[in-house]
């Protein structure tokens, strides 16, 4: 019985943090990747070109894409994007669900 409620609590947790960013420094999902499921802020090691923000869009989490201080996108559904604008090149992610504020 012990263990079925262990299995609940991990189903439960994993639920919660459903969303996965993946990020890649050339166009077309190539080149250095940097992936997280976490909440908080991520800085990569890279300028990404390309993406991949898997969500489902009722789970409440959101990302905002960030040049160093400056927002250049802000996405709560899933979305993926093969070029990403050279305006809105990102090297910082913010990720947070519910009422999570989400600053560069």
């Amino acid at each position: 019985m012990k263990f079925a409620a262990v299995l609940a609590v991990l189903a439960a947790s994993a639920s919660a943090n459903a969303f996965t960013i993946a990020a890649w420094s050339n166009p077309n999902y190539s080149g250095t990747q940097f992936q997280t499921s976490g909440h908080g802020t991520f800085y990569l090691s890279f300028t990404a070109k390309s993406y991949k923000w898997i969500s489902p869009g009722n789970d409440g989490c959101c990302i905002k894409f960030c040049n160093g201080s400056r927002e250049t996108g802000y996405r709560c559904p899933a979305y993926s994007n093969t070029n990403v604008l050279a305006i809105n090149q990102f090297n910082k992610v913010v990720t947070g669900c519910g009422s999570t504020v989400l600053n560069c």
